[in-house]
Order: C-alpha cells, then sequence, then structure tokens
C-alpha cells in the first residue's frame, strides 16, 4: 500500500503542553495473527481496532503483567527510504514451568503486541510481517544467588515499517474485556 509522507509540522515547547514520561506500563498484551477475524487497518501511525469482533470465536488477547519499568519500544530508522524497525522489550519476573512454555510460543508463532503508553495505546503489528526475535532475543535467567532475579527477558523486532511507533484505539471496554479465556 503506498504511503504519502505525511506534511511537516511544528513542534513548539510552547503548545505541547505534556509530561512525556519515559518506560511504557507494566502489561502486555499478545495475540496470534492467526486469530483475528480480519487483517487491523491502518491510517497513517494509527491502527483501528475493530472492537470485540476482532478474534474468531474463542481467541483474545494474552496478558502478561510484567517487571515495572522494563517495557519499552524503539523505532530506528533503516536508512532513507528504507522505513523503520520496532524493537520491543520487555521482562517476565519468572522463571518456571509456565514463563517457559510461553516464551517458546512467543519464540515461534506470528504475534502482534498492545502496550498501554499512559492514556493511549501503542501496537507492534503488521499484517505482512513477521514480529521475530532473533539468536538471543529471549533469555530466561534463572540468577546464580539468592539476590539475583529470576526472569525472562524478551527483546525482538519488527521491520519494514512506515513509522518509528504505532499507535492503536484502545476497544469500548478497555484490553482486559479481550482477553482470551479456556472456558
Amino acid at each position: 500500500m503506498p504511503v504519502t509522507c505525511p506534511t511537516l509540522q511544528h513542534i513548539l515547547a510552547a503548545t505541547d503542553c505534556l509530561e512525556d514520561f519515559g518506560g511504557l506500563g507494566s502489561v502486555v498484551y499478545a495475540f496470534n495473527k492467526a486469530d483475528l477475524n480480519a487483517p487491523l487497518v491502518r491510517t497513517d501511525n494509527t491502527y483501528a481496532w475493530p472492537s470485540a469482533s476482532a478474534f474468531k470465536q474463542g481467541a483474545g488477547l494474552y496478558k502478561f503483567e510484567c517487571k515495572e519499568d522494563s517495557q519499552g519500544i524503539i523505532g530506528t530508522s533503516q536508512g532513507r527510504r528504507g522505513g523503520f524497525k520496532q524493537q520491543l522489550d520487555f521482562v517476565l519476573e519468572a522463571v518456571n514451568a509456565d514463563s517457559t512454555k510461553v516464551a517458546r510460543a512467543l519464540n515461534n508463532l506470528d504475534l502482534g503486541y498492545i502496550i498501554k503508553d499512559g492514556d493511549t495505546s501503542i501496537i507492534v503489528y503488521s499484517p505482512d510481517r513477521k514480529f521475530v526475535y532473533d539468536s538471543e532475543g529471549i533469555k530466561a535467567d534463572t540468577g546464580k544467588t539468592p539476590e539475583d532475579d529470576r526472569s525472562v527477558q524478551l527483546s525482538g523486532s519488527l521491520k519494514n515499517c512506515f513509522y518509528p511507533i504505532y499507535y492503536v484505539n484502545e476497544p469500548e471496554g478497555g484490553w482486559d474485556a479481550l482477553l482470551y479465556s479456556p472456558t
């Protein structure tokens, strides 16, 4: 899909009265792209979420409560006319049978991710490209001493993006209303 370059605009401190806190929320939502009824539609740098009907019957979001102050997205240019790479980092605070099963699933499935950023939500998703964890992108660490943290650290990326960060509108009822339930 061809994209017209956005019009330049002023970004002035006098008119940008926002607190711009670093980091993202401690919750990361993941979804299997194969569970969507249809690909999400993007306009400029924002994807439209089609409400609760986004998922096929019996599917939904998976919620990960992560280590506080450990989630972030870095959008980096891939050179002139090369688009952007979006890198998502997050940390699960457990190394156990459940977290290592999830790590394997995250490593192999074609997923999208949603993370709250204050009053907005960021999405790492492409209908055409796969988010990947490169070699050593997922690290389960039991620690070596009792003072060490046990964690699964995840760092993956989505390449060939038109924007360094994509946003997504939150559906009525919030993201938790779309959680997968095995019942």
